[in-house]
């Protein structure tokens, strides 16, 4: 079990102000994640069955704990998910298996995502719904920040269960 941070923490890691990020806007099917790299595909984002949520975390941010990522992922393993990570490899991987997260890890840096996600703060999460259209987007430090930024989708996709 993960420390509890102080209420806030997060708040000390932001690397400028934030804007909120307009809803509604498609997240782009491309993305340049490295300076002179190929642009990587995300079209698998507007192709989801029930949503998608892209975490933007950093090696180099104490706030960016993958605890909270791993809980909501393991709570609502319906919807897709895939991490943006600023850091080293290594970094990465220790990630990866220190949470026992199958989920897509991407090498980014976020000075180049800030042009064209908009978003220069971590830790951030997107809420996509199946189209590929942000539902929901902040920063999180714990897993009920992050299922209140998801409420959109989760409501969505639990009217769909009672349905059935």
């Amino acid at each position: 079990m993960e420390p509890k941070r102080p209420p806030g923490d997060h708040r000390r890691f932001l690397k400028q102000y934030v804007e909120e990020y307009k809803l509604g806007t498609y997240f782009p099917e491309k993305l340049t994640l490295l300076a002179k790299s190929e642009p990587v595909s995300f079209q698998w984002l507007r192709e989801t069955e029930h949503g998608s949520v892209v975490f933007l975390m950093s090696a180099s941010c104490s706030a960016c704990s993958m605890g909270p990522v791993q809980e909501f992922t393991e709570r609502f393993g319906v919807f897709h998910s895939c991490v943006l990570f600023e850091g080293s490899t290594e970094a990465m991987e220790q990630q990866r298996e220190i949470y026992d997260l199958d989920m897509p890890f991407y090498l980014c840096d976020t000075v180049k995502l800030q042009s064209q996600l908009k978003v220069g703060a971590v830790p951030y999460a997107l809420i996509l719904n199946k189209l590929g259209q942000a539902v929901g987007a902040g920063i999180f430090n714990d897993c009920e920040k992050l299922e209140q930024l998801a409420a959109p989708l989760i409501r969505v996709y639990e009217r769909s269960l009672a349905q059935v």
